[in-house]
């Protein structure tokens, strides 16, 4: 069509097409806020031609379609590190608790603690019979027991925190799946090979989005406009239009298992493929840092135990031992396994072959000293029957714990245990427990202070010993501990070896730290990248809205003269 008649079709489509664009500019001023949003653009080209006496006449403007302002490889980069930036900040904050555990700039830290403990045994050196000075000791040693048992359970509930933490998250990694295959299926049923659904895809992304914020993800677009969202290792969590689950269990080993709820009743453990996202943090923090963490705190309290113990089992306090009762307990399944290395103990692999002294003595002080010798065959009960054929003295063995009884009038007391075997069993030991959570300070002690070792027996002739009130060479080695430097802890000192585990917890906060910075950096780069393609100017959209409207005022006097040249066309016939 040409002529008049077709002028003003053409300045019809005009205005038709000038307003779209208005409508879609609008459209765009009023996302400008909303998250997720990507601008819209409408795409125009020139109308086929029309075959005229003079050559091809244009024939006005036609409308291809809206097409949405999106860069797929922006996008895919800013998941990706969305997922890294999403699991580092999680374990920056997980990892800053912990570091709180062990702040040592207040008052009350661990070293403090320890270097309170060692120099309360100077005290006791220096005065050996001070009432004070074996009170203050065991102050201390409680207090020094209790800052351990702290620290200990606030990593056990620094554990169980991050184990709430799971099903809330993994729920809203299925329902984000979920939600990504009903957007895939809307998709699908809208879009033409023509025209996309743009809101819908938007929708899409920022599902997408805020699944990596959770996990970290793969995902690829399909030919029909569907996107498949996959785990690291490639297993499906949106496939098309269905969405496959994610479970999680604790293992026998009390580490968390993540499964694969596939097809058909299919369940893969996919714990190793989760990488990226808040659900990886949590797993490395609570299954390896936080064990990592514990593992080292209870070596120290191990080692700083097995140390004291020992040495305070050679000793003797201001009296002798009326009865004694080991503090550790051997189960049912080892109790008749021979004493060393035996696992049911804490200690069991320090117990060695050797010997140790027997010293039982009567109210007029004479005594009698006998040898026992401990070989890789020797029982609880063996010790028990060898006690028990002591003059003057009762042992027997119950529920796992052997029980010395001295007759009325009569002391009992050890020294020279070469096997550790006092230690071992809980004999004449400063601290009961094997670890950092159940330490803590022997009742038999702070029932009766007087039983703190802190000196020496020593043989004088066959029939007598002597235990002075006033000797310290016990207290004296137990206070030389501090300095000495201990194989199982890798050559420090207790002081040390504590020092480095805050050091280690610091520095793993610290990194965590330093690597949300630098995927921070990451995000809002290609956040700036994104807005710089998909992002909303209200500039350029007024600047648009401007040349739409004016457009549209222009194709509206084409029709005005059009309408014109018709009604003097009209006026001649008349």
């Amino acid at each position: 069509m040409s002529g008049i008649l077709g002028l003003m079709d053409i300045a019809k489509r005009s205005m038709a097409a000038s307003q779209l664009g208005v409508e879609v500019t609008s459209n765009n001023i009023s996302n400008v806020n909303t998250p997720g949003y990507s601008r819209q653009i409408v795409n125009f080209e020139t109308s086929t031609a029309l075959p005229s006496p003079y050559g091809p006449l244009g024939y006005g403007v036609h409308v291809l379609g809206i097409e949405r302002a999106f860069d797929p490889f922006v996008a895919a980069r800013l998941t990706e590190n969305t997922a890294m930036l999403s699991e580092y900040q999680t374990r920056k904050t997980y990892l800053d608790q912990v570091s709180g555990y062990f702040n040592e700039t207040l008052d009350g830290g661990l070293n403090e603690l320890l270097s309170g403990f060692w120099d309360a045994w100077h005290d006791v050196a220096d005065n050996p019979s001070g009432t004070g000075e074996r009170q203050a000791l065991l102050s201390q040693a409680q207090t020094l027991a209790d800052a351990f048992n702290y620290r200990a359970d606030q990593l056990v509930q620094g554990r169980n925190t991050l184990t709430q933490q799971l099903s809330p998250i993994i729920d809203e990694i299925n329902s984000h799946a979920t939600r990504i295959a009903e957007l895939n299926r809307d998709i699908q049923a809208v879009e033409t090979p023509e025209h996309q659904a743009n809101d819908l895809r938007d929708q899409r992304q920022t599902e997408i989005n805020a699944l990596a914020e959770l996990v970290g993800v793969r995902y690829y677009t399909t030919g029909d406009g569907t996107i498949n969202v996959t785990l690291a290792n490639g297993l499906p969590l949106v496939q098309s239009m269905d969405a496959w689950e994610l479970e999680y269990t604790i293992d026998a080993s009390d580490k968390v298992q993540v499964n694969w709820l596939g097809p058909n009743g299919t369940t893969e453990d996919v714990t190793s493929a989760i990488t990226g996202g808040k659900l990886s943090a949590l797993i490395e923090v609570r299954d390896t840092q936080i064990v990592q963490f514990q593992q080292d705190l209870d070596k120290l309290a191990q080692e700083f135990v097995a140390a004291v113990n020992s040495q305070h089992s050679q000793g003797v306090g201001l009296e002798l031992l009326s009865q004694a009762t080991s503090t550790y307990v051997l189960d049912a399944t080892h109790v008749g396994d021979p004493l060393v290395g035996n696992a049911g103990l804490p200690f069991g692999g320090l117990i060695t072959g050797g010997t140790l002294n027997l010293h039982v003595e009567d109210a007029s002080g004479s005594s009698v000293t006998d040898t026992f010798t401990v070989d890789g065959a020797t029982t609880l009960q063996d010790l028990a029957d060898w006690l028990n054929s002591q003059a003057n003295l009762t042992a027997s063995v119950s529920s796992g714990q052997l029980t010395i009884t001295a007759d009325a009038g009569y002391g009992f007391g050890f020294s020279q245990d070469t096997s550790n075997v006092l230690m071992g069993v809980g004999l004449n030991t400063f601290f009961t427990g094997g670890n950092a959570y159940g330490m803590g300070v022997n009742q038999a002690l702070t029932n009766n202070y007087n039983l703190i070792a802190a000196g020496r027996i020593d043989q004088v002739d066959a029939t007598t010993i002597t235990y002075s009130p006033g000797d310290n060479r016990n207290a004296l080695d137990l206070a030389d501990l501090a300095d000495q430097v201990v194989a199982g802890l890798g050559a420090l000192t207790f002081s040390e070896a504590y020092r480095d585990l805050v050091t280690d917890i610091g520095l793993e906060a610290e990194d965590a730290g330093n690597k949300q910075d630098f995927y921070q950096s990451m995000v809002d780069q290609y956040s700036q990248l994104r807005d710089a393609v998909s992002g909303v100017s209200l500039d350029e959209e007024l600047t648009n809205l401007i040349k739409f409207q004016r457009a549209y005022q222009a194709a509206a006097q084409v029709i005005s003269a059009a309408d014109e040249m018709l009604q003097a066309l009209l006026s001649i016939k008349k």
